[in-house]
């Protein structure tokens, strides 16, 4: 996100700024090299923290395919051996999220710094990458399949139903909602960099991009 920010830091003009319909269209045009990207930074996740803890990758996918173990369709899959132990199995499961609170905090703290871009195209491209870790963290919240990272974690901690699941849940959905946020503050400032000067802030709740769930 930095090298990003460094690239795109140049002032545009404001007369030169793109229009609230190319910034939604361009930042669509992102949607694929996004999913790309942020499948395979979160299988890489998963393969680090296997390393780490003692594991070796067998398999490792970044792309949407059935796993041949369970026959599950997965947008993306890593197949480890040799991680043994509930903390490191937590730790493997988990690697993911923790890479998205690293992403989001690196992503917040150059927001509130002066590097952050005053271009709308380097603005978006940072929105961009932050709404699609936002994304990965939040949607084990509502996703309930075995084959699920979260799923997995609180099996292992052992929470087997719901409603011993719940407190979990409603941990990750309290701090979905505040990164969230935080988010949202890069969509409000990427819609206003073109406004005129002295015009009331206006803040759409559009996405620019509509990521995939990792």
């Amino acid at each position: 996100m930095a090298l990003v920010a460094l690239l795109a830091s140049a002032t545009t003009a404001r007369a030169d700024e793109p229009s609230d319909q190319r910034i939604v269209g361009v930042g669509l045009a992102m949607a694929l090299p996004t999913w790309f990207l942020g499948t395979v930074v979160h299988e890489g996740g998963h393969v680090v923290a296997a390393e780490l803890v003692g594991g070796d990758t067998i398999q490792f996918r970044p792309w949407p395919g059935r796993a041949p173990v369970t026959g599950a369709f997965q947008l993306g899959l890593t197949r480890v051996r040799g991680v043994r132990g509930d903390g490191p199995r937590l730790f493997f499961f988990m690697a993911p999220k923790i890479t998205d609170l690293v992403m989001l905090g690196g992503y917040v703290a150059l927001f509130e710094s002066s590097a952050y871009p005053d271009g709308a195209y380097g603005q978006l491209v940072l929105t961009v990458l932050a709404t699609a870790f936002w994304v990965d963290f939040a949607k084990d919240t509502v996703v309930f399949s075995p084959h699920n990272d979260l799923v997995k974690s609180m099996n292992i901690l052992g929470l087997r139903t719901e409603w011993q699941r719940l407190p979990v849940r409603l941990g990750f959905a309290a701090a979905s909602v505040g990164l969230g946020y935080l988010v949202w503050r890069g969509h409000d400032r990427l819609f206003a960099v073109n406004d005129p000067p002295g015009s009331p802030r206006t803040s759409p709740l559009v996405l620019p991009v509509l990521t995939r769930v990792f």
